[in-house]
């Protein structure tokens, strides 16, 4: 993840996933939901971070379930987190990286 906020980031891939699955520019979901084309594109990488206000807009624009969406971010973080451990060296043990 190339985010100082994981969670936003995670969030803002998923929407980006879901905009461009079901066809929609930047700039028609960014009028759609009344916020600017660069606002859209800060959440989708998530240099900002989206106000949930401005999240249920998007969901109901891309009729997507929250409790949904929310799943698939978490799952999504999972298989990340996952996939960063497996790089950890086997000579590292969890002693050694908790000074990190």
């Amino acid at each position: 993840m190339s985010s100082k906020y994981p969670v936003a980031y995670a969030v803002g891939q998923k929407i980006k996933s879901l905009r461009k699955s079901q066809g929609y520019t930047v700039f028609q979901l960014a009028k759609e939901i009344d916020i600017s084309e660069q606002q859209l594109f800060r959440y989708e990488r998530g240099v900002n971070r989206i106000d949930i206000d401005c999240l249920v807009r998007v969901l109901e624009v891309l009729g997507v379930n929250i409790g949904s969406f929310f799943e698939e971010v978490t799952a999504g973080m999972s298989q990340e987190t996952e996939r960063n451990e497996q790089h950890i060296p086997a000579h590292f043990d969890s002693k050694a990286l908790s000074i990190f």
